[in-house]
Protein backbone atom coordinates (compact mmCIF):
# COMPACT_ATOMS: atom_id res chain seq x y z
CA UNK A 1 0.00 0.00 0.00
CA UNK A 2 1.15 3.25 -1.22
CA UNK A 3 0.36 6.67 1.12
CA UNK A 4 0.31 10.29 1.21
CA UNK A 5 -0.47 13.14 3.15
CA UNK A 6 -2.00 16.24 2.00
CA UNK A 7 -2.59 19.73 2.95
CA UNK A 8 -5.78 21.15 0.97
CA UNK A 9 -5.15 24.79 1.41
CA UNK A 10 -8.41 27.33 1.58
CA UNK A 11 -8.99 30.60 -0.56
CA UNK A 12 -10.47 33.63 -1.18
CA UNK A 13 -11.56 35.92 -3.71
CA UNK A 14 -9.81 39.32 -3.67
CA UNK A 15 -12.80 40.78 -6.14
CA UNK A 16 -15.24 38.77 -7.89
CA UNK A 17 -17.11 40.61 -10.97
CA UNK A 18 -19.99 38.84 -13.19
CA UNK A 19 -19.44 39.76 -16.76
CA UNK A 20 -22.41 37.89 -18.62
CA UNK A 21 -23.97 34.49 -19.05
CA UNK A 22 -23.39 31.53 -21.13
CA UNK A 23 -25.92 29.76 -22.83
CA UNK A 24 -25.82 26.70 -20.72
CA UNK A 25 -26.45 28.72 -17.88
CA UNK A 26 -22.88 29.26 -16.08
CA UNK A 27 -21.69 32.38 -15.51
CA UNK A 28 -18.90 34.59 -16.70
CA UNK A 29 -17.24 35.76 -14.33
CA UNK A 30 -13.11 37.65 -13.72
CA UNK A 31 -11.91 37.12 -9.94
CA UNK A 32 -8.45 36.52 -8.42
CA UNK A 33 -8.05 33.65 -6.14
CA UNK A 34 -5.49 33.90 -2.90
CA UNK A 35 -4.94 30.66 -1.19
CA UNK A 36 -4.35 31.26 2.52
CA UNK A 37 -3.75 29.55 4.89
CA UNK A 38 -5.94 27.10 6.46
CA UNK A 39 -6.28 23.56 5.49
CA UNK A 40 -8.50 20.74 5.19
CA UNK A 41 -5.84 17.47 6.02
CA UNK A 42 -6.02 14.52 3.88
CA UNK A 43 -4.21 11.13 5.09
CA UNK A 44 -4.52 9.42 1.01
CA UNK A 45 -3.74 5.86 0.40
CA UNK A 46 -4.05 3.17 -2.74
CA UNK A 47 -3.62 -0.73 -3.20
CA UNK A 48 -3.97 -2.83 -6.08
CA UNK A 49 -7.18 -4.33 -5.24
CA UNK A 50 -9.56 -7.33 -7.48
CA UNK A 51 -12.06 -4.33 -8.03
CA UNK A 52 -12.19 -0.78 -7.87
CA UNK A 53 -13.23 0.90 -4.39
CA UNK A 54 -13.27 4.07 -2.79
CA UNK A 55 -13.67 4.39 1.09
CA UNK A 56 -14.00 8.22 2.04
CA UNK A 57 -14.16 8.97 6.09
CA UNK A 58 -15.06 12.64 7.32
CA UNK A 59 -14.75 12.21 11.04
CA UNK A 60 -16.08 14.49 13.58
CA UNK A 61 -18.00 16.81 10.20
CA UNK A 62 -21.21 16.72 9.02
CA UNK A 63 -19.93 16.65 5.54
CA UNK A 64 -21.06 13.61 3.73
CA UNK A 65 -18.73 11.06 3.07
CA UNK A 66 -20.16 9.06 -0.15
CA UNK A 67 -20.54 9.56 -3.45
CA UNK A 68 -22.19 13.18 -3.36
CA UNK A 69 -18.83 14.02 -1.54
CA UNK A 70 -16.24 16.11 -4.34
CA UNK A 71 -13.22 14.39 -2.63
CA UNK A 72 -14.87 10.98 -3.60
CA UNK A 73 -15.69 12.11 -7.47
CA UNK A 74 -12.41 13.15 -7.75
CA UNK A 75 -11.21 9.58 -7.09
CA UNK A 76 -13.68 8.25 -8.78
CA UNK A 77 -12.85 10.43 -11.77
CA UNK A 78 -9.22 9.62 -11.59
CA UNK A 79 -10.13 5.81 -11.33
CA UNK A 80 -12.18 5.72 -14.45
CA UNK A 81 -9.95 8.10 -16.68
CA UNK A 82 -7.02 6.45 -16.11
CA UNK A 83 -8.19 2.95 -16.75
CA UNK A 84 -6.68 1.69 -12.71
CA UNK A 85 -8.56 -0.94 -10.53
CA UNK A 86 -7.09 0.08 -7.33
CA UNK A 87 -8.72 0.59 -4.07
CA UNK A 88 -8.29 3.89 -2.43
CA UNK A 89 -8.95 5.44 1.22
CA UNK A 90 -9.14 8.84 1.80
CA UNK A 91 -9.51 10.51 5.48
CA UNK A 92 -10.30 13.80 5.63
CA UNK A 93 -10.02 15.99 8.63
CA UNK A 94 -12.09 19.02 7.74
CA UNK A 95 -10.72 22.46 8.99
CA UNK A 96 -12.64 24.99 6.18
CA UNK A 97 -16.02 25.98 7.32
CA UNK A 98 -18.47 24.19 4.71
CA UNK A 99 -20.39 26.05 2.58
CA UNK A 100 -18.47 29.24 3.66
CA UNK A 101 -17.09 30.62 -0.04
CA UNK A 102 -13.26 29.71 0.69
CA UNK A 103 -13.02 26.50 -1.48
CA UNK A 104 -12.64 23.65 0.83
CA UNK A 105 -14.75 20.91 -1.37
CA UNK A 106 -12.48 22.05 -4.09
CA UNK A 107 -9.64 22.13 -2.69
CA UNK A 108 -10.25 18.39 -1.68
CA UNK A 109 -11.15 17.58 -4.86
CA UNK A 110 -7.72 18.64 -6.34
CA UNK A 111 -5.68 17.25 -3.48
CA UNK A 112 -7.01 13.85 -4.11
CA UNK A 113 -6.41 14.35 -8.13
CA UNK A 114 -2.77 15.20 -7.65
CA UNK A 115 -2.39 12.60 -4.77
CA UNK A 116 -3.12 9.87 -6.98
CA UNK A 117 -1.71 10.53 -10.03
CA UNK A 118 1.85 10.83 -7.66
CA UNK A 119 0.65 7.74 -5.90
CA UNK A 120 -0.15 6.26 -9.58
CA UNK A 121 3.06 7.33 -10.93
CA UNK A 122 1.74 10.51 -12.95
CA UNK A 123 -0.36 8.81 -15.80
CA UNK A 124 -1.79 12.78 -16.14
CA UNK A 125 -0.02 15.48 -17.13
CA UNK A 126 -0.48 19.50 -15.43
CA UNK A 127 -2.86 19.61 -18.88
CA UNK A 128 -4.90 16.70 -18.39
CA UNK A 129 -5.15 17.16 -14.56
CA UNK A 130 -6.68 20.64 -15.71
CA UNK A 131 -8.92 19.00 -17.32
CA UNK A 132 -10.52 16.38 -15.13
CA UNK A 133 -10.79 19.34 -12.70
CA UNK A 134 -12.80 21.48 -14.89
CA UNK A 135 -15.27 18.70 -15.69
CA UNK A 136 -15.42 18.48 -11.23
CA UNK A 137 -15.99 22.39 -10.32
CA UNK A 138 -15.00 25.64 -11.56
CA UNK A 139 -12.77 26.67 -8.92
CA UNK A 140 -11.05 23.16 -8.49
CA UNK A 141 -8.20 24.03 -11.45
CA UNK A 142 -6.85 26.78 -9.51
CA UNK A 143 -6.21 24.45 -6.53
CA UNK A 144 -4.55 21.54 -8.91
CA UNK A 145 -1.73 25.39 -9.87
CA UNK A 146 1.01 25.34 -7.40
CA UNK A 147 1.09 29.10 -7.44
CA UNK A 148 -0.82 30.80 -4.67
CA UNK A 149 -2.38 33.53 -6.28
CA UNK A 150 -4.06 33.69 -10.02
CA UNK A 151 -6.31 35.44 -11.43
CA UNK A 152 -9.91 33.70 -13.29
CA UNK A 153 -12.03 34.63 -16.36
CA UNK A 154 -14.23 32.35 -18.40
CA UNK A 155 -16.43 30.68 -15.51
CA UNK A 156 -12.73 30.84 -12.87
CA UNK A 157 -10.85 27.88 -14.93
CA UNK A 158 -8.88 30.47 -17.02
CA UNK A 159 -6.04 30.91 -14.94
CA UNK A 160 -3.49 33.72 -15.02
CA UNK A 161 -0.68 33.49 -12.30
CA UNK A 162 -0.32 36.56 -10.40
CA UNK A 163 2.25 38.39 -7.91
CA UNK A 164 -0.48 39.26 -4.75
CA UNK A 165 1.68 41.44 -1.46
CA UNK A 166 1.44 39.86 1.22
CA UNK A 167 -2.20 40.22 3.80
CA UNK A 168 -3.04 39.17 6.57
CA UNK A 169 -6.46 38.67 7.03
CA UNK A 170 -9.67 37.48 9.29
CA UNK A 171 -12.13 35.67 8.10
CA UNK A 172 -15.81 35.72 9.96
CA UNK A 173 -17.59 32.62 9.71
CA UNK A 174 -21.37 34.41 10.07
CA UNK A 175 -22.52 30.60 11.11
CA UNK A 176 -24.66 29.64 8.30
CA UNK A 177 -23.85 28.75 4.97
CA UNK A 178 -24.81 30.19 1.42
CA UNK A 179 -25.72 28.41 -1.95
CA UNK A 180 -23.45 29.16 -4.38
CA UNK A 181 -26.20 28.35 -7.13
CA UNK A 182 -28.87 30.50 -5.37
CA UNK A 183 -26.20 33.13 -5.15
CA UNK A 184 -25.73 33.33 -9.10
CA UNK A 185 -29.42 32.63 -9.86
CA UNK A 186 -30.15 35.63 -7.51
CA UNK A 187 -28.02 37.66 -9.33
CA UNK A 188 -29.04 40.24 -11.69
CA UNK A 189 -27.07 41.05 -14.47
CA UNK A 190 -26.24 44.50 -15.46
CA UNK A 191 -24.24 44.83 -18.59
CA UNK A 192 -20.80 45.63 -17.50
CA UNK A 193 -17.87 43.95 -19.28
CA UNK A 194 -14.04 44.59 -17.55
CA UNK A 195 -12.64 42.65 -20.84
CA UNK A 196 -12.82 46.17 -22.58
CA UNK A 197 -9.90 47.31 -19.99
CA UNK A 198 -6.81 45.51 -22.02
CA UNK A 199 -4.20 46.41 -19.08
CA UNK A 200 -4.65 43.61 -16.72
CA UNK A 201 -2.63 45.82 -13.77
CA UNK A 202 -5.39 48.11 -14.19
CA UNK A 203 -8.63 45.87 -14.01
CA UNK A 204 -7.17 44.38 -10.95
CA UNK A 205 -6.86 47.94 -9.37
CA UNK A 206 -10.27 48.97 -10.73
CA UNK A 207 -12.00 45.78 -9.59
CA UNK A 208 -9.78 44.94 -6.10
CA UNK A 209 -12.19 44.64 -3.49
CA UNK A 210 -15.47 44.40 -5.47
CA UNK A 211 -17.77 41.58 -5.32
CA UNK A 212 -20.90 41.38 -7.62
CA UNK A 213 -22.74 38.90 -5.45
CA UNK A 214 -22.87 40.55 -2.38
CA UNK A 215 -25.59 43.16 -3.34
CA UNK A 216 -27.79 39.84 -3.92
CA UNK A 217 -26.50 37.53 -1.10
CA UNK A 218 -26.78 41.06 1.67
CA UNK A 219 -30.67 41.61 0.78
CA UNK A 220 -30.99 37.97 1.81
CA UNK A 221 -28.39 37.82 4.22
CA UNK A 222 -28.34 41.44 5.91
CA UNK A 223 -25.48 40.22 8.58
CA UNK A 224 -23.28 39.33 6.01
CA UNK A 225 -23.32 43.79 5.89
CA UNK A 226 -23.37 44.20 9.28
CA UNK A 227 -19.91 42.06 9.54
CA UNK A 228 -18.49 44.13 6.98
CA UNK A 229 -19.09 47.32 8.72
CA UNK A 230 -17.97 45.93 12.10
CA UNK A 231 -14.75 44.96 9.93
CA UNK A 232 -14.28 48.28 8.56
CA UNK A 233 -15.11 50.20 11.97
CA UNK A 234 -11.93 47.82 13.69
CA UNK A 235 -9.92 49.42 10.98
CA UNK A 236 -9.59 46.70 8.29
CA UNK A 237 -8.36 48.27 4.81
CA UNK A 238 -10.74 46.68 3.12
CA UNK A 239 -13.66 44.02 3.88
CA UNK A 240 -15.17 41.71 1.25
CA UNK A 241 -17.73 38.82 1.32
CA UNK A 242 -15.38 35.82 -0.32
CA UNK A 243 -17.06 34.32 -3.62
CA UNK A 244 -20.70 33.34 -3.26
CA UNK A 245 -20.15 33.76 0.81
CA UNK A 246 -21.18 33.40 3.99
CA UNK A 247 -17.17 34.40 5.07
CA UNK A 248 -16.61 37.82 5.14
CA UNK A 249 -12.77 38.67 4.85
CA UNK A 250 -11.19 41.91 6.44
CA UNK A 251 -8.14 42.79 5.07
CA UNK A 252 -5.42 44.20 7.44
CA UNK A 253 -2.15 45.53 7.60
CA UNK A 254 -0.22 43.59 10.17
CA UNK A 255 -0.67 40.67 12.01
CA UNK A 256 -1.49 42.77 15.79
CA UNK A 257 -4.10 44.73 14.32
CA UNK A 258 -5.87 41.80 12.46
CA UNK A 259 -5.13 39.59 16.09
CA UNK A 260 -7.10 42.91 17.99
CA UNK A 261 -9.87 42.98 15.29
CA UNK A 262 -10.67 39.37 16.14
CA UNK A 263 -10.42 39.38 19.59
CA UNK A 264 -13.62 42.13 19.62
CA UNK A 265 -15.81 40.75 17.18
CA UNK A 266 -15.21 36.89 19.20
CA UNK A 267 -15.74 38.45 22.33
CA UNK A 268 -18.49 41.33 21.78
CA UNK A 269 -20.24 39.63 19.19
CA UNK A 270 -19.73 35.97 19.82
CA UNK A 271 -18.81 35.27 15.99
CA UNK A 272 -16.09 32.55 15.01
CA UNK A 273 -13.40 34.22 13.39
CA UNK A 274 -9.91 32.75 11.95
CA UNK A 275 -6.25 34.80 11.84
CA UNK A 276 -5.12 33.75 8.29
CA UNK A 277 -2.43 35.26 6.08
CA UNK A 278 -1.75 34.73 2.00
CA UNK A 279 0.30 31.84 0.86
Amino acid sequence: MSSLSLLAPAKINLFLLINGRRPDGYHIIFTMFQKISLWDEIELSVEQGKKRGIYLECPDSELISGPDNLAYQAAELFLEKAGLDLVVKILLKKRIPIGGGLGGGSSDAASVLKGLNELAGFPFNGASLHLLGCSLGADVPFFLLEAPAAVGRGTGTELEVVNVPHGWYVLVYPGFSISTRWAYENYVLTGQDQDTIFDAGEVIQAAMWLNDLEKVVIAGYPEIGRIKDELMALGAEAALMSGSGSTVLGAFLSQEAAHRAASSLEVNRGLRTLLVESL
